[in-house]
């Protein structure tokens, strides 16, 4: 390769990496005391349901993305959330998880949003942190996450004792394990 190939090659490449987006970062410290708050990394946190409230101050803490998980019939759905969030300036998404039937669709569907949004700061909520946490749980295991016990008891704190929920819901254990077979 001649040196002028050289340099056209390293100009290409600088020119294509500074104008891919920035990843955005949440600012912790200026995140409300949602219920159940749980900061998995900078660009993502779980929660429980935001008060109306709260989406404005969210978004001002970075939030770019908000997805919901709880379904639009059940009596903790929030009417007014995709108006709130997009008067905040923030994306919202839903994606209806049943809690006493959650679907690998579910599953998948949610795994192509995070992909969609990539690069964003993301809140994923449901109405305790127990559909939210799982599933952002799911989606790092599809991303090559480590599949431990240790690790999926520190992603699923929200849900406290694992052994003891997982009794008590088993279908959503069953869930993990269907997912953990595909990943």
């Amino acid at each position: 390769m001649s040196l002028i190939q050289l340099v056209r090659t390293a100009m290409i490449f600088a020119l294509t990496f500074s104008a891919m987006p920035a990843v955005a970062d949440i600012t912790s410290s200026e995140l409300p005391a949602v219920k159940a708050l749980k900061i998995n990394n900078p660009q993502v946190v779980t929660a429980g349901l935001p008060t109306e409230a709260q989406f404005s101050a969210l978004a001002n803490a970075g939030v770019e993305v908000v997805i919901n998980l709880i379904p639009t019939d059940n009596t903790h759905y929030l009417d007014s959330e995709p108006d709130l969030v997009q008067q905040a300036g923030m994306t919202y998404e839903n994606i209806e998880v049943d809690w006493q039937q959650p679907q690998l669709a579910d599953v998948q569907q949610f795994i192509k949003l995070m992909d969609q949004h990539k690069g964003k700061s993301v809140l994923v909520h449901c109405a305790a942190n127990y559909r939210a946490s799982a599933f952002y749980y799911l989606y790092q295991l599809s991303q090559g996450l480590d599949a431990s016990d240790k690790q999926m008891q520190q992603s699923l704190s929200p849900w406290g004792d694992l052994q003891q929920s997982f009794a008590k819901y088993p279908q959503w254990q069953a869930l993990i394990e269907q997912v953990k077979q595909q990943y």
